[in-house]
This record gives structure tokens, C-alpha cells and sequence, in this order.
């Protein structure tokens, strides 16, 4: 089998963003390559889907695991490691070179490097978060590559980590906790087990937390547990959400609750859990979604195929693009050059 045909039929698309200006579209797959795909078309309304993505591969040692951005940078998290890599609007070229790189340290007792598994940028502050294998969520200065600090207390490696722009910061984990960090504090401040509840056990699929998701008073979370929502200050359990497969992304969306994962379906909810939207895919797993309100309505979900998929009104799916085409070429793909430092 061909390389190309090797990829397509298993890609494995895990990581999303939107550029800053929110008009350029970034995914990173397994095989260490990074997808960038115009909205220009969507931002004018055409009813045509937008053209075939530009490749940027990253080298063969490079699986992709999560992607942020901040200003013109693409910030990609790797095995062991997040680098940067400067972005031309103008001309709409991705660099070639990593502009920085930051190593995260491997632990004593560690046997192999751990990955980059989730980033959470704080745009109040800059400072990017990084959920990663050895247990530890790290705490990362972006002006200097700088670790400002290390928030222990998980005890299997990180899914997911996000956070508010007062300091509060929220992870879910392989051990079936959800922990609340705040950043002028050393030791968490709350923890909570959703599979210890009856009403979100799912034995057959572990504790295991894969997703989360806040708003100003709520989060929402799940994984081999059922989805629910808990109340943000007591993180207390209110209701759980139907959604039949393993959690592996959820989102506060536009007035709704977001829902994907392994199962042939999206779903959206209202916050009473009531079924709103139940949209087919063709992933054997749905790992990312991302999604924006202005300038024009938008949400990408990618997963274990060769296929993304577009929403224009987070209620029926509008179109399916190739990642991987067939007349895909040579020219579209550029050489990676690893030569970084911060």
C-alpha cells in the first residue's frame, strides 16, 4: 500500500484551532501532519464548501496530540515537547522552522517521554497550560519558554485541561478525577470522581475522564463515566447527558451542550439535557471539535477518519472535505526544518 493511500485510510485527526484572525483552520494528525484549510469561502457565505486543505508535515517522529494559537503562532504539543511555528496571514505560509521550543522535563522515576496530550491557552495572561503523561499539568510562560510552575496531584496521565480568566484552572485525567487548580494556590482546591456516582457509571468503559468543558457557572465533563454537568462552586452533580459511546470531546456551545466521541453520531443538548441535534459522522471516534460565533457561524469536528466535517448552524451538517485527496501532490507538502530554540 502506498504511503498516501496508508494515511488516508488510517488517519487519525486528534487536534484543532482557529487562527486569531478566525479565518484559517488548523489540524494535526498522528502522522505529523498539519492541515490548513481557508474559511474565506464560509466568511462569504458561499454555499460551495471551501478548497482542499495545504499539507505541512512535521517529520515522521512527530505525532501531533493537540494544537493552540496565540497571535501568529501555531503552538503544537508533541511527544516531549511544544514548539512554535510563525504563521504569514498575508501570504498564508506556515514556517518551515520552529521560531521556539520548549522540552518538558522528564520525571526521576520515568521511562519514557511523556506526551503533550492537551493545551489551554489563557488569553488574559498568555500563559499556556499543558496536560501532559507524566501526570502533571504544566504552567508555561510564553514570552520566555519559561515552566512557571507544576500542578501535581493526578496520579494517571492528563486528558484535558482548561480554565477561566480568574486563575481557575480545571483537568480531567485517566485516574476518573476532575480536579480545580487556582494558580495562587501550590495544592488543588477540589477534586470530584464522576464514575463513584451510579448515575454516570459505565463499568465496561472505565473511570477514566476525557473531556471538559466550562462556563461561568457550570462544567460539563465525561469519558468512560456518562456525560453530566456540575455546578462550578460546589461541583456538585445536576443531571446527566444520553450520549450512548466514550466521551473524547464536550463544549458549552451557543446556549447548548456539545457532545462527541466514539459513537457514529454528534449530539447537542439543551442545558436540561434534552436531545436537540443528533448529527451523523463518518469517524470511528470523534476527538476534536472546534467552533466560533462571529464573523460567520462555524465548528470543524475531526476524528479517526480521513474525513472532516463542517456545521454552519450546529444543527445539521453541511459538508464533508477529503483531508488526504487523491491527486494530493508533492508540491503541496513542504519539508519540516526542526531547527528551533526559544
Amino acid at each position: 500500500m502506498k504511503e498516501r493511500e496508508l494515511k488516508r485510510a488510517y488517519n487519525n485527526v486528534v487536534a484543532q484551532t482557529i487562527s486569531t484572525s478566525q479565518k484559517f483552520l488548523f489540524a494535526g494528525n498522528q502522522f505529523g501532519d498539519i492541515f490548513i484549510l481557508s474559511l474565506k469561502e464560509l466568511e462569504k457565505g458561499s454555499e460551495e464548501p471551501p478548497n482542499k486543505f495545504v499539507i505541512r508535515p512535521q517529520g515522521s517522529d512527530v505525532a501531533i496530540n493537540c494544537l493552540a494559537f496565540h497571535r501568529d503562532f501555531l503552538i503544537v504539543g508533541a511527544i516531549g515537547i511544544i514548539y512554535g511555528l510563525k504563521w504569514n496571514e498575508e501570504e498564508e505560509i506556515l514556517s518551515t522552522k520552529r521560531a521556539w521550543e520548549i522540552k518538558i522535563p522528564m520525571q526521576i522515576d520515568a521511562v519514557q517521554v511523556p506526551d503533550v496530550n492537551c493545551l489551554w491557552l489563557c488569553p488574559e495572561t498568555d500563559a499556556l497550560y499543558a496536560g501532559c503523561g507524566d501526570n502533571v499539568i504544566h504552567k508555561i510562560n510564553l514570552e520566555d519558554g519559561r515552566i512557571e510552575r507544576e500542578f501535581r496531584g493526578h496520579t494517571d496521565y492528563i486528558h484535558c485541561v482548561v480554565g477561566q480568566s480568574d486563575g481557575r484552572i480545571y483537568s480531567g485525567a485517566e485516574d476518573g478525577t476532575v480536579r480545580a487548580w487556582c494558580d495562587k494556590q501550590q495544592q488543588e482546591t477540589s477534586q470530584m470522581e464522576p464514575y463513584k456516582n451510579p448515575d454516570l457509571l459505565r463499568p465496561d468503559w472505565g473511570k477514566w475522564i476525557g473531556a471538559i468543558s466550562v462556563n461561568d457557572g457550570w462544567l460539563i465533563c465525561g469519558g468512560g463515566p456518562r456525560p453530566a454537568i456540575f455546578h462550578l462552586d460546589s461541583m456538585q452533580y445536576t443531571r446527566a447527558f444520553d450520549f450512548p459511546g466514550r466521551v473524547h470531546v464536550c463544549d458549552f456551545v451557543d446556549d447548548s451542550v456539545f457532545i462527541g466521541g466514539e459513537h457514529n453520531h454528534v449530539q447537542f443538548y439543551t442545558l436540561n439535557g434534552t436531545l436537540q441535534a443528533n448529527i451523523p459522522v463518518e469517524h470511528t471516534a470523534s476527538y476534536s471539535a472546534v467552533w466560533q460565533l462571529s464573523p460567520f457561524k462555524f465548528m470543524s469536528i475531526v476524528g479517526f477518519s480521513n474525513k472532516l466535517h463542517i456545521l454552519k448552524d450546529f444543527r445539521f451538517l453541511d459538508s464533508k472535505l477529503e483531508l488526504y485527496t487523491e491527486d494530493s501532490d508533492a508540491d503541496n507538502e513542504e519539508p519540516f526544518d526542526e531547527d528551533a530554540s526559544f
